[in-house]
């Protein structure tokens, strides 16, 4: 079975998002697994958002984990 495009977009956008907010998350003490977590929740909610809304999301949400 091969996934159509819309699968592959978001993959690529998750592949993405996860090199973009690494260090940030590494820096907050969070885990790849929660990052992870988190970057495909959003790209997932977020499908009409440009890259940069998403990231600005994402670093949110990273921080409220962190705190939390």
């Amino acid at each position: 079975m091969t996934e159509g495009p819309a699968p592959l977009r978001q993959q690529a956008a998750i592949q993405y998002m996860m090199r973009r907010v690494d260090g940030f998350a590494r820096g907050l003490g969070l885990d790849e697994a929660v990052t992870r977590q988190i970057v495909e929740k959003i790209a997932a909610d977020l499908l009409d958002r440009s890259d940069e809304e998403r990231l600005e999301t994402a670093r949110e949400c990273l921080l409220m984990a962190a705190l939390a």
